[in-house]
């Protein structure tokens, strides 16, 4: 059997479900690519389990994950995922690729982003398609994320922006880098959409030093964000209520 796990944001977000199967796997993995933990750290977690973790790269789960998926053919083997499992593609292949070769999958969820949005204050059915703001390298300047943003406010609706992560560089997006992109397209297309828009960044959300702040996009790269990982809201549509709740759980003036 292969589990793919959700720890969630923190080691205190595994839930009793994930805890008992993790004890159970005779080998635990631990992808490290998508993200990492707000809070604590994978020792805590090793600690919390009773055995150690195998990191593995973007590249050993997405081209080079098959001897690991015939080890699951006759032992009970767990791929743990930060926040949910089901956020990110790369992990609903490896179900398909599994089924295909009869290999057993159970996904047991955990705690992702995804349900923390609502701390800034705005209604979570409000938030249209998710996108990721990724670095720019030579030869490779995408502006999807870009047309995802104008998509959903033409809808009305709020855009939850992931920032991009180059754990083999060591190397995670900040909020501030993620803005001047946006800025950078604006100019570019000559648009003024975003500098009329109310923007909140999140960092190192679950954690106790969390920082959830509202404002233009101005007022945002003035702010010091010092945790990590990074999100960047761009808000749609406000209503009156989620106008009163950005000004007392995002600190908008």
């Amino acid at each position: 059997m292969l589990y793919l796990i959700g720890i969630g944001l923190k080691p205190k977000h595994l839930t009793s479900e994930a805890l008992e199967v993790l004890k159970e796997c005779e080998k635990t993995y631990l992808e490290v690519y998508t993200s990492q933990y707000s809070e604590g750290t994978k020792e805590e977690l090793e600690a919390l389990i009773g055995k150690a973790l195998t990191e593995l790269s973007r590249k050993e789960v997405e081209e080079e994950f098959q001897p690991i998926m015939e080890e699951a053919k006759s032992k009970n083997i767990a791929l743990c995922i930060y926040g949910n499992p089901m956020n990110a593609t790369t992990h609903l292949q490896i179900i398909l690729d599994a089924q295909k070769i009869g290999v057993k999958t159970k996904l047991i969820p955990g705690l992702s982003i995804f349900e923390f949005v609502g701390f800034a204050g705005l209604e979570r059915y409000k938030f249209g398609r998710t996108t990721s703001i990724v670095f720019y390298e030579p030869d490779y300047e995408p502006e999807s994320f870009y047309d995802t943003i104008l998509e959903n406010k033409e809808n009305g609706l709020h855009t939850l922006c992931l920032l991009d992560i180059k754990k083999d560089q060591n190397i995670m997006m900040n909020i501030g880098h993620a803005l001047s992109l946006l800025e950078g397209i604006e100019v570019k297309r000559e648009e003024n959409i975003l500098s009329e828009s109310i923007f909140v960044g999140l960092a190192g959300v679950s954690g106790k030093k969390q920082q959830i702040k509202a404002g233009s996009i101005q007022e945002l790269k003035k702010f010091n964000f010092s945790q990590y990982p990074q999100s960047v809201i761009v808000c749609g549509k406000l209503n009156e209520k989620e106008i009163e709740g950005l000004k007392t759980l995002s600190d908008l003036k």
